[in-house]
C-alpha cells in the first residue's frame, strides 16, 4: 500500500518549524518524535532534538531519491547555541528523499539504533525532564518518532534506552503503529562515561557523542502564590517546550500541572473566554485562576495527540528525574493513589511488575473540540474543589478505594 505524505502532516511539520529547537529534536532525513511509552489517557472529562536541532549547512552529498547521506554540520558550534539562540528550518527536500530511502532494517534495533547514533552531533543537548533525546526520521516510505534516553538510575549503571515507533496521524487505535524497543548496555558494546551528574558521554562503535542533561531550577514558584494547603513539587520540562509546575495539595491528596511563566512563552495563547486560553500550537487548555494571581491551570489537552503519542500528550511523562533527590515525588504519589503505597520507587516505576512501567500523573483532561474545553472548566469552577475536579480529569468522585493512576509503559 502506497502511504502519501497527508496535508495534516504538512501543516504540522510547517507549525514543527518555530518551535523545534525549544522541542528538543533532532532531524534525520529532514526528519525532526516522542517516547516509546503508550500515552496515558485520562477518563473522559464530563461535558467533554532533545537538544537544539542541527541542519546542514552543506549540500547532500547525495541527490538521487533513495540516497541518504549523513548530514555534515558545518558550524561554529553544532550543538546549538542553547535556547532563543536560532530559528530553525525544515525543508521538504530531506523528507522526501528520506522516505525514498529503503537501505535500513527495521527490524534490527541494532542497525536501526547505529544508523541514529551514528549521524548525531558529537555533543546534542537533552531537554526534556525525564533525559528523552527524541527524533523523527523518515525511511522506507514510513514516518517513525523515537527517542535515546540515559535513565536516571540506570544510565549510572551503563544502560541507554532506545526507541522507535511508526507515526500514525490519525490512528485508528492509540498505539496501534509499529514500534521497537531495546536497552543497550556494555553487553552490546556500549558504554556511558560521566563527567558530570549533567554532563554524559556515550561511547559506542567508535563514535562518542556528549549528552549535555538540561538543568533545572528546583525553587517554588515566583510570580502567584499557592493556596492554603498546596505545596510546591518540582519544576519539569516538557517535550512541546513548555515549562510546568507540579503542585500537590495535601489536605486533598491530588496534583495540578501549572505554567511556568518564569520561562518564556513557546506558544499563542488564544482566548476562548475571560478566564479560559488555548494554545494555538500546543492545544493545550488553560484555566486562569484568579484567586491565585491568574496562574494558569492545565485543564485539558487535545485527544489526538493522546492518540497519536505526540509532543502535545501533556507533561506527565517529563518528571523532574534529575533532581527526584531533592523532592519527595513517590510519597506524594501513594498519597494521591494509597494503592500504590509499597508497590513504585522513588521515581514512581512500579517494582511489583515484570514490565517497566511507572506512574502516570495525568491530571487533567482531554477533548476533541472548544466548547468541550468550556463546558469542562464551567463544570470545575461549579464544582466544590475546581482544582481537585481539574485533577481528576472530571471524574466523580470515587465511593470506594482510591482508583490506580494510569501507567506509563517504559
Amino acid at each position: 500500500m502506497s502511504r502519501i505524505v497527508s496535508r495534516g502532516l504538512r501543516r504540522w511539520l510547517w507549525v514543527s518549524a518555530g518551535f523545534c529547537a525549544a522541542a528538543s529534536v533532532l532531524l534525520l532525513a529532514c526528519g525532526g518524535g516522542t517516547s516509546n511509552r503508550p500515552t496515558s489517557i485520562p477518563p473522559t472529562a464530563t461535558g467533554s532534538t532533545e537538544g537544539v536541532a542541527v541542519q546542514s549547512t552543506a549540500e547532500p552529498t547525495g541527490r538521487q531519491f533513495g540516497t541518504l547521506p549523513i548530514i555534515e554540520v558545518k558550524a561554529e558550534n553544532p550543538n546549538g547555541g542553547g535556547l532563543g539562540t536560532d530559528g530553525y528550518m525544515l525543508f521538504n527536500q530531506r523528507l522526501v528523499e528520506g522516505l525514498y530511502h529503503s537501505d535500513i532494517d527495521l527490524e534490527d534495533v541494532d542497525d536501526v539504533f547505529w544508523f541514529v547514533f551514528s549521524r548525531l552531533p558529537d555533543e546534542i543537548t537533552v531537554y526534556p525532564s525525564e533525559n528523552y533525546y527524541y527524533y523523527i526520521m523518515y525511511v522506507n516510505g514510513q514516518q517513525l518518532w523515537g527517542n535515546i534516553r540515559l535513565p536516571a538510575g540506570r544510565r549510572e549503571r551503563g544502560v541507554l534506552s532506545f526507541a522507535y515507533f511508526e507515526f500514525i496521524d490519525y490512528p485508528n487505535v492509540p498505539g496501534s503503529g509499529f514500534s521497537r524497543a531495546k536497552y543497550f548496555t556494555e553487553a552490546d558494546g556500549l558504554r556511558i562515561e560521566e563527567v558530570d551528574p549533567f554532563t554524559w558521554i556515550v561511547h559506542y562503535n567508535r563514535k562518542s557523542v556528549t549528552f549535555h542533561l538540561h538543568k533545572l531550577v528546583q525553587k517554588p514558584p515566583k510570580l502567584f502564590s499557592l493556596g492554603e494547603d498546596e505545596v510546591f513539587v518540582q519544576r519539569t520540562f516538557d517535550e512541546s517546550g513548555y515549562q510546568f509546575f507540579l503542585i500537590f495539595n495535601e489536605k486533598r491528596n491530588y496534583f495540578i500541572w501549572i505554567l511556568n511563566e518564569e520561562e518564556p512563552l513557546v506558544d499563542v495563547l488564544e482566548p476562548l473566554a475571560d478566564d479560559v486560553t488555548v494554545g494555538q500550537r500546543s492545544g493545550f487548555a488553560f484555566w486562569i485562576d484568579r484567586a491565585h494571581d491568574d496562574r494558569k491551570i492545565l485543564a485539558m489537552i487535545r485527544r489526538i495527540a493522546v492518540s497519536r503519542n505526540d509532543y502535545y500528550d501533556g507533561p506527565f511523562d517529563q518528571l523532574a528525574d534529575n533532581y527526584v533527590d531533592k523532592g519527595n515525588i513517590s510519597e506524594y504519589m501513594q498519597r494521591a493513589y494509597p494503592g500504590l503505597r509499597g508497590r513504585i520507587d522513588k521515581y514512581g516505576y512500579y517494582t511489583d511488575t515484570e514490565r517497566s512501567s511507572r506512574v502516570a500523573l495525568s491530571n487533567y483532561g482531554t477533548y476533541f473540540t472548544h466548547s468541550a474545553v468550556l463546558q469542562f472548566i464551567q463544570a470545575a469552577k461549579e464544582s466544590d474543589d475546581p482544582y481537585h475536579y481539574i485533577s481528576r480529569s472530571g471524574a466523580p468522585l470515587p465511593t470506594g478505594p482510591t482508583p490506580t493512576p494510569p501507567t506509563e509503559s517504559e
